[in-house]
């Protein structure tokens, strides 16, 4: 009966320290690049001749990936909102073409959850610098104002080896200082450069 007694004990304290180290997290820090096309769904109360909604984007994304299921980082990027380019405007001061660009640099908090294999789903919020940048009789003005940007995306990677996967994302972005929202598809890349 001792013996069967010692055997039983030993099981259970060689299995309890099997799952103890099962359960050690892993952590790692992933870098996400992406790079794509951006449109401004919003509705505009005029919408201006010459005034073109698509544009492009990119954004560098650095994660904090503990083996839970919320990670954590934050992400840096530049987005076109739109831009509205008109020629031979009629002024006091003669005719003249007008330029319009307005972006935004955006920084964010960014959080992340992966509910499916490959399948990752993002929410943000931080600050937008709603840039405009007017070029009319050869001049060029620039403003900037900050305001609140709110993030909700998902993506989809696909391992290509341990550290590196390849994928896509789609992206829909809200800005409300002037109201914008932006729907977005790119693709990405992102390397897990540091395991602890």
């Amino acid at each position: 009966m001792k013996k069967y007694i010692i055997v039983l004990f030993a099981i259970l304290v060689l299995s309890s320290t099997g799952f103890t180290q099962n359960a050690d997290s892993l952590y790692s820090l992933t870098a996400y690049g992406g790079f794509g096309y951006v449109r401004n769904i919003s509705s505009f109360d005029y919408e201006f001749p010459g005034l073109n909604k698509n544009g492009i984007l990119g954004n560098l994304r650095i994660m904090w990936e503990p083996e839970y299921l919320i990670h954590g980082g934050i992400e840096v990027g530049r987005s076109d909102l739109y831009s509205v380019d008109q020629s031979n405007i009629p002024t006091d001061s003669g005719s003249t073409n007008l330029q319009t660009d307005v972006y935004s640099w955006t920084f964010m908090f960014v959080f992340s959850m992966s509910p499916l294999t490959n399948l990752e789903i993002n929410a943000g919020t931080g600050w937008g610098f709603n840039t405009v940048n007017n070029t009319a009789f050869n001049e060029e003005s620039t403003s900037t104002e900050a305001g609140s940007v709110f993030l909700v995306s998902a993506a989809y990677y696909y391992p290509i080896s341990e550290k590196l996967k390849a994928g896509a994302e789609i992206r829909f972005m809200h800005l409300p200082k002037y109201d914008d929202q932006t729907l977005a598809l790119q693709l990405s890349i992102a390397y897990t450069f540091l395991e602890y």
